[in-house]
């Protein structure tokens, strides 16, 4: 039987890694939300100042139009890489064809030889019945035997026509003549097999070779999109130099990190109010943390708090700060940065919220009762005042002095 104990405390050791990461997440997207939202406010508010020769265009410094440029730049180097390595890789796999090309050559001539062979022997197997030729046959048949222009197997073929024209005529019986006829349609069906052999080792060694220039082909393309990489590159640097204050400032947004890199790169091209809902989750789910923490460390019995009310928290959390954001965009809070009318371009101060954010999750509760009173506000319907005929009796807004209040006037309530 499984000790309680034992899985309690499993449950606590589990919990308590939960919490932890929780904390890394929250606290590092706050961390980036921030971190980012001041470096593009503070670009804006003093952008880099770049001496430009009075020849050239001037140079943009709008920090959308520059990471766009840096991020193009950084996507084609990363593009150049991986070309880089497929073209490594197809130079392997080239290589490899190579040997498989001058291994595909030995079946070839091997081929050739066993059919050479075979018909060298077949040449002397007509020798029997090349004298039993008479007149002209007999002429035909050795101007073909002494013609050196002629491959082995031509030969051989061109001899097998003499003998099977003039073997009718020959000076031979009926058993000689069967056993040519035998002779002959073995030694043919012998040939077209070695021809079929030699054809396909040779059909073999073709689409190797086809395969190494398919391969070549891929690496010639490859080569070319690095090339036009390289002139995307060139072209971006021309507008963006390596010594330029952009890029040195741009610079300080670059992690090095195995995975995701450029984040801040990325953030950093987001509006300020998208940054702002980052930090405004962020912050009502690292309240949301803090507070269970506070009461898991602090309750007596800790069995009630488990890894699902954790998550179920932090959902919580995150739906109050959105809440809050979603009522200060609408002008519910007083929330925003510098004053004035609507026209102003007031935008919400990502701090503020960020703080009443971080107090909604760490005091869930109090946050949805104060949502649940401005909904209650927004949606209120005036309520009949006790009349049986269902009808409502409307009250002056000020009553003269020395005036009674109408009998039908409730006392106010405390």
């Amino acid at each position: 039987m499984a000790d309680p104990k034992l899985a309690v405390r499993a449950s606590s050791v589990s919990l308590g890694i939960t919490v932890i990461l929780l904390y890394a997440i929250f606290v590092s997207m706050v961390t980036f939300g921030f971190g980012t939202y001041i470096f593009r406010t503070t670009w804006q508010s003093n952008p880099p100042v770049v001496l430009a020769d009075l020849d050239e265009a001037e140079v943009d410094t709008d920090i959308d139009n520059n990471v766009f440029l840096l991020r193009r730049e950084k996507a084609l180097e990363n593009d150049k890489l991986l070309v880089a390595a497929e073209i490594r890789e197809l130079r392997q796999q080239l290589a490899d064809n190579e040997a498989a090309v001058k291994v595909s050559f030995g079946p070839i001539a091997r081929e050739r030889e066993e059919m050479r062979l075979l018909v060298n022997r077949t040449i002397l197997d007509l020798q029997d019945y090349q004298y039993a030729l008479i007149g002209l046959d007999r002429l035909k048949y050795e101007t073909v035997l002494n013609d050196e222009s002629l491959q082995p197997f031509a030969r051989l073929t061109e001899l097998f026509s003499v003998l099977d024209a003039g073997v009718e005529t020959a000076d031979m019986d009926e058993e000689a003549r069967a056993a040519y006829v035998d002779m002959s349609i073995a030694a043919k069906a012998a040939l077209q097999e070695a021809l079929s052999e030699v054809e396909a080792a040779n059909a073999a060694s073709h689409t190797v070779q086809q395969e190494g220039e398919l391969i070549e082909e891929k690496i010639a393309a490859r080569a070319q999109r690095i090339r036009m990489n390289d002139e995307q590159i060139a072209a971006l640097r021309r507008v963006m130099p390596l010594e330029s204050v952009i890029r040195a400032r741009l610079s300080s947004l670059s992690l090095d990190m195995p995975i995701a890199p450029d984040l801040l790169l990325r953030l950093v091209s987001f509006p300020t109010i998208f940054l702002t809902l980052i930090v405004t989750i962020a912050s009502g789910a690292l309240g949301t943390v803090v507070a269970f923490s506070r009461r898991y460390y602090s309750a007596k019995s800790s069995e009630e708090l488990t890894l699902s009310r954790l998550f179920v928290n932090v959902g919580e959390g995150i739906a109050a700060a959105i809440a809050i954001f979603l009522f200060s965009g609408a002008g519910m809070l007083a929330l925003t940065q510098g004053g004035g009318g609507a026209e102003n371009n007031v935008e919400l101060s990502p701090y503020t919220v960020a703080f009443i954010a971080f107090l909604s999750g760490f005091m869930a509760e109090d946050a949805f009762a104060s949502i649940q009173a401005a909904g209650k506000r927004i949606f209120a319907t005036e309520e009949p005042n006790g009349n049986t005929n269902g009808t409502t009796t409307n009250l002056p807004a000020v009553i003269p002095e020395g005036e009674d209040l109408p009998a039908t006037t409730a006392p106010p309530s405390s």
